[in-house]
């Protein structure tokens, strides 16, 4: 295994990296099929959300400046070499969240048909804040190991609006609304586990260690 001389850099993490490359493509490919209709004032879908639009628009931007800023607080250089800057992103961050749950919420609980879909948003909006608050108490508890752990389940709960409409680049299509609140019960899950697999993936494959 490869040491770290003192005083040098560490080494990269392509896999991380990678990782988000990948999520800006899908999130990319999303936009493009799934919100097309930002920039088409005839489609349909204007009609639907005519009642919130606003409240939408505000949910809308600040879940995409917490998507955006997403992938820099995971950035170790970014950490070591701009701390301040880290921690302005980091309250842009958490801020953008505590404004777009809540919302997510309020929109679902006023104009959602569906009682399961309904119930769905409650606890996605709901995990998705959960997250962000912790990440904070735990930044300024100076206990970085659990504030990076809630720092990727709120992300992974950011993300969640993006992987529940993947299946529309392949054109799949929900046969009902209940149908599509069962899929995102299973990201809601996933936002929760999938973060600690990643930090200790490691751990998991590494073998037993030899009795002396």
């Amino acid at each position: 295994m490869t040491m770290t001389q003192p005083g040098s850099l560490p080494a990269r993490d392509y896999r991380k990296w990678a990782l988000f490359a990948v999520m800006g493509v899908v999130t990319l490919m999303v936009l493009s099929i799934d919100e097309r209709f930002l920039i088409d004032k005839t489609d349909e879908e204007w009609r639907h959300i005519a009642p919130f639009q606003w409240w939408l628009l505000v949910h809308g931007l600040a879940g995409f400046v917490a998507l955006a800023i997403g992938p820099f607080q995971f950035s170790g250089s970014l950490r070591r070499r701009h701390l301040k800057l880290h921690r302005v992103l980091g309250r842009i961050y958490i801020g953008a969240i505590c404004i777009a749950a809540p919302l997510a919420i309020y929109i679902g609980n006023n104009w959602d048909d569906s009682r399961a879909s309904t119930v769905e948003g409650w606890a996605q909006g709901g995990g998705w804040l959960l997250c962000a608050l912790l990440a904070l108490v735990f930044a300024m508890k100076r206990n970085i190991a659990r504030h990076r752990l809630w720092v990727m389940r709120s992300y992974a709960f950011t993300f969640v609006f993006i992987l529940a409409r993947a299946p529309h680049i392949f054109s799949w299509h929900w046969k009902d609304s209940a149908e599509f609140a069962t899929y995102r019960w299973f990201l809601v899950l996933g936002a929760v586990i999938v973060p600690d697999l990643i930090l200790q993936g490691g751990e998991l494959f590494r073998r037993r260690a030899k009795s002396p």
